[in-house]
């Protein structure tokens, strides 16, 4: 059941480049500024960070402490992204905007679902593995599916092995030969689902995400079916596979495109009624 060369960004040269970086360290420790990966991961900008941090500092359930900030920025002390400063009233970050993103998903996570009863999540599109970290340090998660490509799963895992992320929580799952039913708590995907082709994602809507209890999509396949460049399920296909109370919202704030959709399954009543 192989998946694999299915993605758009599945060309020879970002695998090739991740799987370099996981195995040189003059590499790896710039390899958040080469321009191959900044063409799939490290792309956002300042503006978009200044608007995450904004979007954190304003509807966050959480008043982060200074010592949980300090955890969050860790994320950029390996592999020297591009740092900017972000300014929102009397609070600071010097950060990446991918790290400032990061957060920013941890908040909608906090906002939408119970995090109390997630104890396993499945995140398909792994970058280099700064989301994992954040939420698994965050919840009362016991066990975290890491699922993309082995090359991009080799950086991921040098990655959070440099950050000391070395216990039994995180499995790592070859998503080109995916074989078995992957049950979670929280399936997540942010852009990774919706930029592959539509045989790769009936795989994981089977193998994945029919067996999601919650979900969080950020789903930009329009932006790229607009170029004709995406060739899998639409918005509205996709959500048809969902359960009943499955929502569609605006993403916020906008990374590519004013198309581009959250679309959340199994969150909290009160969410459930938001158009």
């Amino acid at each position: 059941m192989a998946t694999t060369g299915t993605s758009i960004f599945d060309d020879d040269w970002y695998p090739e480049f991740c799987y370099f970086a996981s195995r040189h360290e003059d590499v790896f420790r710039n390899f958040k500024r080469h321009p191959v990966y900044n063409r799939v991961v490290e792309y956002m900008s300042p503006e978009f960070g200044q608007e995450c941090f904004e979007f954190i500092l304003k509807n966050s359930v959480v008043n982060f402490s200074e010592d949980v900030w300090r955890f969050f920025l860790q994320n950029d002390s390996v592999g020297n992204p591009y740092l900017s400063q972000f300014d929102c009233g009397d609070s600071m970050v010097i950060a990446s905007p991918t790290t400032l993103r990061y957060v920013k998903v941890l908040v909608d996570v906090l906002n939408f679902f119970d995090v109390e009863k997630i104890q396993t999540v499945t995140e398909v599109g792994v970058g280099y593995g700064g989301q994992c970290r954040i939420l698994l340090n965050t919840l009362p998660i016991r066990r975290y599916n890491l699922v993309d490509l082995p090359e991009v799963l080799a950086l991921a895992e040098k990655f959070l092995i440099a950050l000391n992320e070395t216990g039994d929580a995180v499995r790592y799952l070859d998503g080109t030969h995916f074989y078995n039913d992957a049950p979670c708590d929280l399936f997540i995907s942010d852009y990774a689902f919706s930029e592959l082709g539509k045989p790769a994602q009936e795989i994981y809507i089977e193998k994945i995400l029919s067996k999601a209890k919650s979900g969080y999509v950020t789903w930009d396949g329009d932006f790229f079916a607009e170029a004709g460049l995406y060739d899998g399920f639409t918005l509205e296909e996709f959500v048809s596979f969902l359960p009943n109370d499955a929502i569609i919202l605006p993403e916020n704030p906008v990374t590519t495109s004013e198309a581009n959709r959250v679309v959340i399954w199994g969150a909290k009543q009160k969410v459930r009624c938001q158009p």
